[in-house]
């Protein structure tokens, strides 16, 4: 029994993130369903007012408009009479404007601003239209289904207005509720994603680090051994292992410290003027045993006439060792490399290409994110932290220019870096 009650505790807890997502859409669905509610309830009280406004007004309309018999008596033979004439028409027309304007003073008295027409109909008339107010003028008329009709034009408007700001600023909260609802899932799911990836960097860090260390911690006790340190060969080369490996050291520590200093914007940049060419050379130069101990092959293809740039020639260096380093870690078997320069448009454009495994558009679409790692399908031998790619474009960022990534599944990508020049 306890062991099923941990089993359900720690389920609940995997997916507590989810549970508690859940319950509050829940809760967030149940309250507008509650206010939706609210609003139609508020909404049939104000058209019963209105609706009750409507009558009194128009039942003491009527009461006045009854004090002049004379009027009554006129409008009563006029719509008794089969066939119109012109008099008659004036003279039902003059009475209809006389009560209109009766119901116009009672409506301003109620506080009924809605603009609205009138009709009087007789026994021989339509009846009424659905949707409008009739009161009978049997009692007036002497003309038991006399009835007045009163149209309003703006009903519905006239029975929100009547509800004020309330139900304005009601609909108001509840949409930012669900607006500051909607970022706060995206960011949860955005940190949860973050936290993740942290925790993959984490790991990587103590593999990426225990590697050199035990190599160094190895050569070290050989050093010791007194039939190594007598022979001068095993001693140059077990220190070149201590150096190689102290400096892949440096430069992962390197790379994490000044990333953290592009976020807290302290990165200060060491301009000056250099050539990319040269640049370039050093890099290949640098990683020269990584491409031969494959049997690699880089192509070379130095199209750009001014390959003069002002920046941190270091940083820059970092950037294309970074991009020369994921070609080759991503390419199986013998990778093939290639590297062109072009100027465009006063920047000078810098491609870095490879025959690897590519990528998706979904993969694409995540490759400069720190701490993404692209898969790698059957190869397990891909070191790496997942901030390579993100550090080179915030240090490209920094000297004003852009990098991004062409790529096809199993076809290769191509990385360009663009620099400005002017």
């Amino acid at each position: 029994m306890r062991k099923k009650v941990q089993t359900l505790i720690n389920r609940i807890n995997h997916y507590r993130i989810q549970i508690l997502l859940g319950v509050s859409i829940v809760v967030l669905i149940t309250l507008l369903l509650i206010q939706i509610r609210w609003i139609n309830r508020a909404r049939d009280l104000n058209e019963e007012q209105f609706n009750h406004r409507v009558g009194m007004a128009l039942h003491e309309s009527v009461d006045e408009f009854m004090k002049d018999r004379e009027s009554c008596e006129t409008m009563s033979a006029c719509m008794n009479k089969s066939k119109f004439d012109a008099n008659d028409s004036a003279q039902l027309e003059s009475e209809v404007e006389r009560l209109d304007s009766i119901i116009k003073q009672q409506f301003k008295n109620y506080q009924i601003q809605s603009p609205y027409n009138i009709e009087v109909l007789s026994s021989a008339d339509e009846q009424p239209r659905s949707k409008c107010f009739y009161y009978s003028l049997r009692k007036a008329l002497s003309h038991d289904k006399a009835v007045l009709n009163v149209y309003f034009q703006k009903r519905e408007q006239s029975i929100l207005d009547s509800m004020g700001s309330m139900f304005i600023l009601s609909m108001i909260l509840i949409l930012i509720l669900f607006v500051f609802f909607g970022i706060t899932v995206l960011s949860l799911f955005k940190d949860k994603k973050i936290l993740g990836r942290t925790t993959d960097l984490i790991n990587n860090i103590a593999h990426e680090f225990k590697t050199p260390m035990a190599t160094i911690a190895l050569a070290g006790k050989m050093l010791g051994r007194e039939k190594v340190y007598s022979q001068s060969e095993q001693v140059k080369h077990y220190a070149n292992v201590i150096t190689s490996e102290n400096n892949r050291l440096k430069k992962q520590i390197d790379q994490l410290l000044k990333l953290s200093c592009i976020d807290r914007g302290e990165l200060q940049l060491n301009s000056n003027q250099f050539k990319v060419h040269d640049l370039l050379s050093e890099c290949i130069e640098t990683l020269s045993v990584s491409i031969s101990e494959r049997e690699g092959d880089l192509l070379i293809n130095n199209k750009a006439s001014n390959d003069l740039i002002t920046g941190d020639r270091e940083l820059i260096q970092n950037v294309f060792l970074n991009l020369l380093d994921n070609a080759i870690k991503y390419s199986p078997g013998k990778p093939e490399l290639s590297i062109e320069t072009k100027n465009i448009n006063g920047s000078l454009h810098v491609l870095v290409s490879d025959k690897g495994i590519g990528m998706n558009k979904e993969e694409q679409k995540h490759v400069f994110e720190r701490y993404y790692r692209a898969p790698t399908g059957d190869r397990h031998d891909v070191k790496g932290f997942g901030i390579g790619l993100s550090y080179s474009r915030m240090i490209i960022d920094a000297h004003k220019g852009s990098i991004n990534v062409w790529s096809k599944k199993n076809y290769g990508s191509t990385f360009t870096v663009i620099i400005p020049q002017s």
